[in-house]
């Protein structure tokens, strides 16, 4: 796959994952074969997690945004996006059990970008997910227990209003590939790839927004099935029904702010006997005990506390819920992954504004203070240098009234890499040393580079640990099959070892360990006729049943078959002779410790 040049991007509809993540069972099964025999092996299941971002999100995972964080300027002609440093992340999990697609088809995603104003709602850090989510949706992600994380609380029916559908969420998510030498497009030390997710809602001017990325995993009580927009309006109160609701503790508190649902919430209606001010989209009106509207009248009870109404004098406007004088909005509740703010405002880009920008209205500079501007843009300043002594320097700023060349010596690790002297005049040229210094003044005034350059001093460290840990092994353990710091070293071990094994050793000395035994002084004949007073050294010998079996070198015999019955085991010759030789061991031990004649058959 060709690499897109600098300046150019390729765009991919999505970037599926090898696997989700979730839990997994492997299971190993060997087929062996020996001979023209099979032998069977035993498999074995090993289990592992795949695990992602799921309820929180590093900082260090956002690559870029766009409006830029606390931005202020003319966006009302772009969409908000958020650029993900991992290229599958949106894909990483499934949205729900009833949105699945095939191997061909595009998947859908569990990232969404909602951009609420900041009036719309509210952040929530640090709380329980079973405040956040309803219990069924708790139920469906598996109830993981003692997760904590922030929400976002906004107005249950405008978030089914604006939030996309899951077939809209595929379009509003892709992946751009950039070339990793492009310092605009390719963020740090990036490979290229970012995962996007945008929003569906254009910002307008004058409004101060906050951009949030929830998750919509298993959220189907909210995502929209259909892009038609709930008019609350003639359809919704069609005929005139009363139902009664004990008391206001009836809407007890949950996830959504009350137990009731949302068709619910647009009607209900507190009436006391006295008017009670409602609001709706067309002002304050009262409701007194009898409503009229054209020719019908409703009667309305004076002792219910709420009833859900739907009568022809609310057909023109919304009403929402109330408790005496307090309006109720049905709440819900998303877990917010990340976030940030913005405000609309202003005629134009920037380049629409420079474009625009008469330089008459600038007037005349003053002869007495107009410095001499060259061509290229440069002007002279008076600088001290770090001896003291008062000299002349070149410097200009970004703007210029004509293209130049970058500079091609870059990167610099410091400031004095980028100054430079020009050869007609012999003075120095502080332009890129004063964009390098401005620059890096600015980066250590972001709390994420800071971040970054940990996590990448650390990273090295590891690294070289590792590396050194390899050399090491290859030193003393002698490994040859280590040829990449990036190799698997237990696995590699491993191949090695028995790589040596197979290629053979030399002949062991004594596998049995006997000449070990027969090293020991209690084994010595000499030793025990001296120790115990014996006539010789054969008494001694006879006495600790010493003969040629255990002093002879031992002779390796091919295994035969097994002695199963009695004619096998008379048809063993060497066994026949090793038992006599036993037996008679036995009598002529028990001659020595009896001192007296032993007849076989019998004893004299």
């Amino acid at each position: 796959m060709a690499e897109p040049k600098v300046g150019e991007m390729i765009l991919y509809d999505y970037i599926r994952p090898p696997l989700l993540d979730g839990e997994y069972r492997l299971r190993v099964d060997t087929e062996v074969t020996i001979g023209s025999n099979d032998q069977p092996l035993d498999g074995q299941d090993f289990f592992f997690d795949v695990e992602g971002p799921r309820f929180a999100l590093a900082p260090s995972e956002v690559a870029g945004v766009f409006p830029p964080r606390n931005g202020h300027g003319s966006f009302d002609s772009a969409l908000p996006h958020i650029a993900l440093g991992r290229r599958t992340l949106p894909w990483e999990r499934a949205l729900g059990d009833a949105y699945t697609a095939g191997s061909d088809e595009t998947p859908f995603p569990w990232l969404a970008l909602v951009l609420l104003e900041t009036d719309e709602c509210t952040i929530k850090p640090n709380i329980a997910l079973t405040d956040v989510v309803p219990t069924a949706v708790f139920q469906r992600l598996g109830r993981p227990a003692g997760i904590r994380c922030d929400a976002v609380e906004a107005d249950e029916q405008l978030l089914r209003d604006i939030l996309p559908m899951p077939e809209e969420l595929q379009l509003l998510t892709h992946v751009r590939r950039v070339n990793i030498d492009d310092r605009e497009l390719a963020a740090g030390d990036s490979d290229g790839f970012f995962a996007v997710v945008m929003s569906n809602r254009v910002p307008q001017n004058g409004v101060t927004y906050t951009c949030c990325l929830v998750s919509v995993e298993e959220r189907t009580d909210l995502l929209p099935t259909t892009d038609v927009v709930t008019v609350h309006g003639d359809d919704i109160f069609l005929d005139p029904e009363f139902a009664e609701v004990a008391v206001a503790s009836s809407l007890s508190p949950s996830a959504l702010g009350t137990s009731i649902t949302a068709a619910d919430a647009d009607r209900i209606v507190r009436y006391e006997s006295d008017a009670v001010p409602v609001k709706n989209f067309l002002g304050n009106v009262s409701l007194p005990d009898a409503v009229r509207e054209g020719d019908e009248e409703v009667e309305v009870t004076k002792n219910v506390g709420f009833a859900i109404e739907a009568s022809s004098f609310a057909k023109k406007a919304r009403q929402e819920v109330i408790v005496g004088g307090a309006f109720l909005h049905p709440k819900a509740r998303l877990v917010l992954l990340h976030s940030w703010t913005f405000t609309c405002e202003g005629d134009g880009t920037f380049r629409q504004l420079m474009q625009q920008l008469d330089v008459g209205m600038i007037g005349d500079v003053d002869p007495a203070n107009k410095l001499a501007v060259t061509d290229t843009g440069h002007i002279k300043l008076e600088v001290i240098d770090r001896l003291g002594a008062p000299e002349q320097s070149w410097y200009r700023g970004p703007l210029v009234s004509q293209p130049l060349t970058r500079d091609p010596l870059g990167p610099y690790h410091s400031a004095d890499q980028a100054r430079r002297v020009v050869a007609e005049t012999g003075a120095e040229n502080v332009s890129y040393a004063s964009a390098f210094e401005v620059g890096r003044l600015l980066a250590a005034a972001d709390a994420r580079l800071a971040q970054e350059l940990m996590r990448w001093r650390r990273g090295a460290y590891r690294s070289s640990a590792r590396q050194t840990y390899i050399d090491q092994l290859q030193i003393d353990m002698r490994l040859t099959a280590i040829t990449s710091a990036l190799d698997p070293v237990a696995l590699r071990y491993s191949v090695d070892v028995l790589d040596k094994i197979a290629a053979g050793v030399g002949p062991l000395a004594d596998p049995f360990g006997i000449d070990l035994v027969l090293d020991s002084p209690l084994l010595q004949p000499d030793l025990v006729a001296k120790a115990f007073g014996l006539e010789s050294r054969e008494a001694a010998a006879r006495l600790l049943g010493s003969d040629a079996v255990f002093s002879e070198p031992v002779d390796q015999v091919e295994p035969n078959a097994p002695l199963l019955t009695l004619d096998d085991v008379l048809n063993d010759a060497r066994g026949m002779q090793v038992l006599n030789t036993a037996r008679t061991r036995a009598i002529e031990n028990a001659e020595i410790n009896i001192q007296a004649p032993v007849d076989e058959g019998g004893i004299g």
